[in-house]
């Protein structure tokens, strides 16, 4: 499979962002491709010929915001730290930045519960993400660790889920993770 010219991944791009906005302003069940078309500042034809459908379009946004989700809990998990700092640094970057996204939409709850029906490709980040912190804290020497890691993430969904934004929701997942992984260490 070739790689697509740097105008094709322009068009993607734009497509996509313009996607973004419109299921933010209208919800996914109210975006039309005719609005992403509109937004995107292309013709509907040149739509349809990147993506077949609506969901299509909602399935590459899904795929982006999940390598985006991967590479922002790495991004921030890697740094130099005590382990409560990275784990809560690199959750609440992960958490922070889909809140971010979501801030100010009146379908936020809609978009959040939506990437569920797709659950394999979140599923598989978040397996690597739950294996990677369950790790982090079985080096740590913290009992239980893979079960302290599915609270964590469980904790940080919930979280986003009803903060009304980033700032909270960075906010209130650092002190979550602070407070359990050193209660945890010192009781280890």
């Amino acid at each position: 499979m070739s790689t697509p010219s740097p105008r094709v991944l322009e068009k993607r791009r734009r497509i996509l962002e313009a996607a973004r906005a419109v299921m933010l302003k209208t919800g996914l069940r109210a975006a039309t491709m005719e609005a992403i078309a509109k937004a995107a500042g292309i013709a509907k034809p040149t739509l349809y010929a990147q993506f077949s459908d609506k969901e299509a379009v909602f399935d590459a946004l899904i795929e982006d915001l999940v390598l985006d989700k991967a590479e922002t809990f790495d991004r921030a998990f890697d740094i130099d730290a005590p382990l409560e700092e990275r784990v809560g640094n690199a959750m609440a970057e992960m958490y922070g930045s889909i809140a971010d996204m979501l801030e100010g939409s009146p379908h936020a709850d809609e978009l959040v519960s939506e990437p569920h029906r797709l659950g394999r490709k979140f599923k598989e980040v978040d397996d690597a993400i739950l294996a990677r912190l369950g790790k982090a804290l079985a080096d740590a020497g913290i009992a239980m660790p893979d079960q302290l890691a599915a609270v964590l993430l469980a904790a940080g969904s919930g979280i986003l889920a009803k903060s009304p934004d980033g700032a909270a929701v960075r906010g209130a997942i650092r002190l979550l993770c602070e407070r359990v992984i050193r209660g945890s260490l010192q009781s280890s």
